[in-house]
């Protein structure tokens, strides 16, 4: 089956709601094959442009790609949006919506919800996948953070979910214990693997060692453990849904200040794509 993908700077994205992401949960189990599902921010389109392995990891190992910021959203939307075909009007065009859509883009997130429909985060998307889990009767396994985290974040998932089954939890420490970890799934009889160990370390883990496991999904889900557990305060709905949850993130962790480097390179570099096509 074909995917309805948009395309930001090389890396795609499936464009889907929260419902048919849901439905896409299900159809991956009962196929039985090994899928990978990847939730792609700003960072990671970012990385991606350096980091061939990444990118070959986003575009064609991940069965699902879902845009996990604002950033993203935007993104499409910008290149997509139609500019006059005068060669210098055009450039004048371009570069007033691009400083006006960055500009009053908290006051509009609900405008860049084109090409692309929804913001799907890890942090959210998480909840989905364990309703869908509840109601299938699929069973989780949880691979990342500390022990103390997981097994956390599984008490709260299965006293918020009703009937919810979360079948083990293994710390993040990736070494020796790799075999340890596979045995660790495999004798829980998973279907879905949650793995928490942050971009790309998730995603080349799942790659290599999803086939490993009885899991039928394996999806990479960054720092979604820490909000859950609440080791990592989360930004509050209106700054969730004005795109403004980066900037909340940098006052509560100020040495996230390199890594937010990734919003103002993603503006350039969706400019010079967007002018190029002059």
């Amino acid at each position: 089956m074909s995917r309805n993908t948009i395309d930001v700077l090389g890396v795609k994205f499936d464009n889907l709601s929260f419902a048919d992401a849901e439905q896409k949960i299900v159809d991956f189990v009962e196929s039985g094959q090994k899928s990978i599902i990847t939730t792609p921010n700003t960072e990671f389109v970012i990385r991606a442009q350096t980091d061939e392995e990444f990118r070959e990891i986003l575009d064609k190992k991940s069965k699902l790609n879902l845009p996990d910021s604002y950033g993203i959203l935007w993104a499409a939307h910008f290149l997509d949006f139609k500019a006059p075909k005068n060669k210098y009007f055009r450039v004048f065009i371009i570069t007033i919506y691009w400083f006006l859509s960055l500009l009053f883009f908290p006051l509009a997130t609900r405008r860049y919800h084109r090409p692309l429909q929804e913001k799907i985060s890890g942090s959210d998307f998480i909840w989905s996948i364990a309703r869908v889990a509840a109601k299938n009767k699929y069973r989780l396994f949880l691979f990342g953070g500390t022990a103390t985290v997981a097994e956390r974040v599984a008490l709260k998932l299965q006293t918020d979910v009703l009937d919810l089954r979360v079948a083990g939890v293994f710390d993040g420490k990736i070494g020796t214990q790799n075999t340890e970890i596979i045995e660790a799934i495999n004798h829980s009889k998973a279907d879905i693997l949650l793995v928490c160990l942050g971009a790309p370390k998730q995603e080349r883990w799942l790659v290599e060692n999803l086939s490993k496991t009885c899991c039928k999904v394996g999806v990479g889900l960054g720092g979604t453990f820490d909000f859950i557990a609440k080791i990592t305060p989360r930004a509050p709905h209106w700054m969730q849904k004005s795109g403004l949850e980066w900037l909340y993130r940098l006052i509560h962790e100020p040495t996230r200040a390199k890594r937010q480097l990734a919003l103002p390179k993603l503006a350039w570099l969706v400019l010079k794509k967007k002018l190029k096509k002059t």
